[in-house]
C-alpha cells in the first residue's frame, strides 16, 4: 500500500508535465481486469427495480438482450451475453418483421467510416475518480459461425390487432427434444435464450445443424459465441492465480469474481468476457482500447490477439477426466502431464493491424451524457463543444462479404489496491495482486475482536481483516471500518467485491459489409449517415436516446461520397403522438433540406441544393411509398396509425434504401453548410432531430482528419464547468496531474521468475506466453 501510494504522489508531481509524453519513451505493460458483479438471483432483483446501469451502444444500435418484444424493458438479460445494464435499455430489433428466417441489416462498405456512439455512465478517460478501459471488438460468421439474432420462420400475421394492414411473421415455435432442461421452443418475441443442449439426443451432426446452420428451430434463436466455445468454456479450469477477494469462485472457466456461480448468458464464456488480453483462443478481434492511462497501450497492443498467437490444450474426454477436478488445464506442463496427455497447441494471431489504443474522452460520474473530447495529454481540445462519447471506425477490410457484431466493453476498477502497479513505468515490475491476497469469507461478531473466526491466511493480510490500518484497507465484502478510537462507532462501506472491478458491455444486431463498390475511387472517402434513437420522450427513451442523425455535423470534402441508410424498427413499446410520431409501435426517419437550423420547416423543392435533383430529393422525403392517401390533415392518432398516411411514414419500409448502393451520394455540392431534418421525428420543444452537412473545398481529404474523436450532443454546460475546475488543477498535479498508479484487478499475462502455489508451471518462451498467475 505503502509503495502504490509513493507511486501515486511521484507521478503526480512528474508524469505530466506538458510534453511529458513525447519527452520519454513510456514501457507500457498491464492486462486490464474486467470482474465482479452480483449474483444472479441479486441481478434479477436489480433490474426489477431499474437499478442503474453503465454502457450503452447508441449508434449501430446496441441491442443490451433485446429482440422483438414491445416493452420498455427487455423481457432476457441472458439472451446473448451479460450485459450488467439496465433492462430498460437497447433498441429493438429493425428491418423487415416479414423476412422468414433471416436478417435484414444494413450493409456498410469496406473502408468507409462508420461513427460509433456510446454513453458510459461511471466516468471515464482523465478522471480522477476512476480507472477505466472501453474494448471496442467484432466478429463475423468465419470466427463465430451461425451468428445471428434470432429470426421468426412461421406464418405471417397481423402486426397491430387494431391496425390490422401493418404484418409480420410469427416464430414458429419447433419443439426441441429432449425435452428438459432449457430446451423450450421460442416465444414470440424471440426473446428465450438458446438452449445448451438441443437435440442431445439425436446426435453431433443434428446438433450442429442446430447450432450452425439454424435448422430444427434454430434460427429463431439468437447466437453469437458458439456452442463449441462455451462447451469448452465449462470444460476449462479458470485462471486461479486471480485475485477474487472474498468471493467464492467456481473452479471452471465459466466462474469469475463477477460470476462466481457461472450462470450462463447465452453462449458467451465469463471469463473471456471479464478479462482482456485473454490468455485462451477467442472468438473476438480487436479494434480499439479507450483508456484512462495511455502507458498500459504498450502492453494492450503487443499482446492483442491481432497480433499475437494463443495457446491453448487440446484434450479429449480421456485426458480430461484424468485431470484435477476433470477440466482441462490452462498451461502447458498441466497439459502434457502423465497420465493421458493433451496436446499443447499454438493457435496462430489473426494477423491483423494491432488495435488503437488511446484515451477515453473525459466524463464524470453518475452520468449517461456527454464527455469532452480531449487530445493525447487529456487536455480538452479547443472550440469542441461536449459530445457523445464516440469512435470513427474505418470499417475493416477483414469484415468484407461478412456477417458481423460489434461488441463494447466497459470496465471501470478501484484503486484500492494496486493490482495495476506492475504495469507502472515507474513501478516495480511484475508486482501486483494475484490470488494470495484473497480473503476467506470473513464472518465478523459484534465485538471488538474484528479477526474473530479468521485463518492464519487472514492473519498474514491485513486487508482481510475488519480493521482500518495506517497501511492497510479491509478488501471484503462490504465492511464496517473504525476510522477513530473504540469508543467511536464504525462506519459501513457500500463496497461489493463482486463491483471493485466490473464489466459492462453492449453488442450490435447483425449487420452487413460488403466490398467498396468500384464507382468509388480509392482516393475518396465513403461517410455513413445513419440515424439513432428509440421510440418515446427522454424519459421513455432513457437510457436509450431520442431520434437523431449520426453524425449530426458530417464534415465532408468534395468528391467524397455519404452512404446515407435509414432503417427502423415495429417493435417499440407503444407510444402515442405525444411521445412519437406515426404508428404507434415504429421508427421511421426521412431526410429534406431546410434553411438553417433555427427553422422547423423544409425547404421547398425549388431553393434545395443538397440533393442534385427533384426526384432524388423527393425519394429521401417519401422513402419511395406507395398507395398514400393524402388526405389527412389533423394528425390525430387515428390518423397517425393509418398505414396509409404516407405523410407519417406509415408505409414506408423498414429499412432503405432496398439497395445499399443506391444510397451513395458524391459530394458534388458547393461548399458551405447543408441543414437537414426529419419531418416526423423533428418535434419543436419535444424532440429534435437536425443535422449539419459542412461540405469543404476539393483539395485536402477528409480522410486525413477523422482518426479518433470522443466525444456529440450540445447542451452540456454543466460537463463543460466541471471540467475546467478540473482541468485548471493540471498544473499542481491534481486531477490531470497524474496516470493511474494504483491499479485494479487484472488478469495475469506477464512473466515473472516466481509462480504461485495455485499456478500451472510456466510453459517457457518457446510455446507461448507464461501466464503469471501472482499479479492480479
Amino acid at each position: 500500500c505503502e509503495s502504490r501510494v509513493s507511486a501515486h504522489k511521484t507521478q503526480n508531481k512528474k508524469e505530466h508535465s506538458p510534453n511529458s509524453l513525447e519527452k520519454k519513451k513510456l514501457k507500457k505493460s498491464l492486462t486490464m481486469k474486467f470482474s465482479a458483479r452480483f449474483l444472479a438471483v441479486v441481478c434479477v432483483a436489480l433490474l426489477a427495480s431499474h437499478a442503474a446501469a453503465d454502457m450503452y451502444l447508441h449508434s449501430p444500435p446496441g441491442c443490451n438482450d433485446r429482440n422483438r418484444e414491445r416493452n420498455d424493458n427487455r423481457n432476457n438479460g441472458n439472451r446473448l451475453f451479460d450485459s450488467q445494464n439496465n433492462g430498460a435499455g437497447g433498441y429493438p430489433w429493425r428491418g423487415d418483421p416479414t423476412k422468414n428466417g433471416k436478417p435484414d441489416p444494413l450493409v456498410y462498405y469496406s473502408g468507409s467510416i462508420l461513427r460509433l456512439e456510446w454513453t458510459n455512465q461511471h466516468a471515464c478517460g482523465p478522471n480522477q475518480n476512476v480507472h477505466c478501459d472501453l474494448v471496442i471488438q467484432y466478429a463475423c460468421n468465419d470466427t463465430m459461425i451461425g451468428v445471428r439474432d434470432g429470426y421468426p420462420t412461421g406464418e405471417i400475421a397481423t402486426s397491430d390487432n387494431n391496425n390490422p394492414d401493418y404484418k409480420l411473421r410469427k416464430f414458429k415455435g419447433v419443439t426441441i427434444t429432449p425435452a428438459n432442461g432449457d430446451n423450450k421452443p421460442q416465444n414470440q418475441q424471440g426473446t428465450n435464450r438458446i438452449p445448451e443442449n438441443a437435440y442431445s439426443d439425436k446426435g453431433k451432426t443434428v446438433q450442429d445443424e442446430f447450432y450452425y446452420e439454424g435448422k430444427h428451430g434454430g434460427v429463431e434463436f439468437g447466437m453469437h459465441e458458439s456452442h463449441e466455445w462455451y462447451k469448452k468454456c465449462k470444460l476449462t479450469t479458470r485462471n486461479k492465480g486471480l485475485y477474487t477477494s472474498d468471493q467464492k469462485v467456481g473452479k471452471a472457466a465459466r466462474n469469475t469474481r463477477q460470476n462466481p456461480n457461472g450462470n450462463r448468458r447465452g453462449l458467451e464464456c465469463p471469463e473471456e468476457r471479464d478479462y482482456y488480453p485473454y490468455w485462451r483462443p477467442s472468438p473476438w478481434k480487436d479494434i480499439a482500447v479507450l483508456t484512462s492511462n495511455v502507458e498500459y497501450c504498450e502492453y494492450y497492443q503487443a499482446h492483442s490477439q491481432n497480433v499475437e498467437s494463443r495457446w491453448e490444450c487440446v484434450c479429449d474426454d480421456t485426458c480430461r477426466n484424468s485431470k484435477p477436478d476433470k477440466l482441462i488445464p490452462i498451461s502447458k506442463t498441466a497439459c502434457e502431464k502423465a497420465p493421458n496427455p493433451g496436446q499443447w497447441v499454438e493457435r496462430p494471431s489473426w494477423k491483423l493491424a494491432k488495435p488503437d489504443c488511446r484515451l477515453h474522452s473525459f466524463g464524470r460520474d453518475n452520468h449517461l451524457g456527454n464527455t469532452l473530447q480531449v487530445d493525447e495529454d487529456g487536455t480538452p481540445l479547443a472550440g469542441r463543444q461536449p459530445e457523445t462519447a464516440h469512435y470513427n471506425l474505418v470499417v475493416p477490410g477483414d469484415m468484407e462479404n461478412k456477417l458481423c457484431v460489434l461488441r463494447l466493453r466497459y470496465n471501470i476498477s478501484t484503486g484500492d489496491y494496486p493490482s495495476h502497479q506492475f504495469a507502472e513505468a515507474r513501478g516495480t515490475r511484475g508486482v501486483g495482486f494475484d490470488s494470495s491476497h484473497n480473503c476467506p469469507k470473513v464472518v465478523l461478531q459484534d465485538t471488538d475482536d474484528e479477526n474473530k473466526g479468521t485463518t492464519a491466511a487472514v492473519e498474514s493480510n491485513p486487508q482481510c481483516s475488519g480493521k482500518l490500518l495506517v497501511d492497510s484497507k479491509p478488501l471484503y465484502n462490504r465492511p464496517y471500518v473504525r476510522l477513530f478510537d473504540s469508543e467511536t462507532p464504525k462506519l459501513g462501506l457500500a463496497i461489493n467485491t463482486h463491483q471493485t472491478g466490473r464489466t459492462f458491455q453492449d453488442r450490435t444486431y447483425v449487420f452487413e459489409v460488403a466490398p467498396r463498390p468500384q464507382s468509388v475511387p480509392s482516393s475518396r472517402t465513403i461517410w455513413n449517415l445513419n440515424m439513432r434513437g428509440r421510440r418515446g420522450n427522454i424519459v421513455q427513451a432513457y437510457p436509450a436516446v431520442e431520434y437523431d442523425f449520426v453524425p449530426s455535423i458530417l464534415e465532408v470534402t468534395q468528391g467524397d461520397f455519404i452512404h446515407m441508410q435509414i432503417h427502423g424498427s415495429d417493435f417499440n413499446a407503444a407510444k402515442n403522438a405525444n411521445n412519437g410520431e406515426g404508428w404507434q409501435y415504429s421508427d421511421r426517419t426521412n431526410i429534406v433540406q431546410m434553411e438553417k437550423l433555427s427553422d422547423n420547416y423544409p425547404l421547398h423543392m425549388d431553393k434545395m441544393t443538397l440533393f442534385n435533383n427533384v426526384e432524388l430529393a423527393k425519394k429521401w422525403a417519401l422513402l419511395e411509398q406507395q398507395g398514400c392517401d393524402d388526405t389527412f390533415k389533423d394528425g390525430d392518432n387515428k390518423e397517425q396509425n393509418a398505414i396509409r398516411n404516407c405523410g407519417k411514414l406509415n408505409s414506408a419500409p423498414n429499412r432503405y434504401p432496398k439497395h445499399a448502393a443506391d444510397g451513395l451520394m458524391n459530394v458534388d455540392q458547393e461548399d458551405g453548410e447543408y441543414y437537414i431534418m426529419s419531418t416526423r421525428n423533428n418535434n419543436f420543444s419535444n424532440r429534435s432531430q437536425k443535422g449539419i452537412i459542412v461540405v469543404g473545398k476539393a483539395g485536402l481529404s477528409t480522410a486525413t482528419v477523422i482518426a479518433i474523436a470522443f466525444g456529440v450532443a450540445v447542451g452540456a454546460a454543466g460537463i463543460a464547468a466541471a471540467a475546467v475546475l478540473y482541468f485548471k488543477k493540471r498544473s499542481k498535479g491534481g486531477f490531470m496531474g497524474r496516470n493511474k498508479a494504483a491499479g485494479e484487478a487484472s488478469v495475469p499475462y506477464v512473466k515473472t521468475s516466481s509462480a504461485a502455489t495455485s499456478a500451472p508451471a510456466s510453459t517457457g518462451a518457446t510455446s507461448g506466453p507464461t501466464l503469471d498467475y501472482q499479479r492480479y
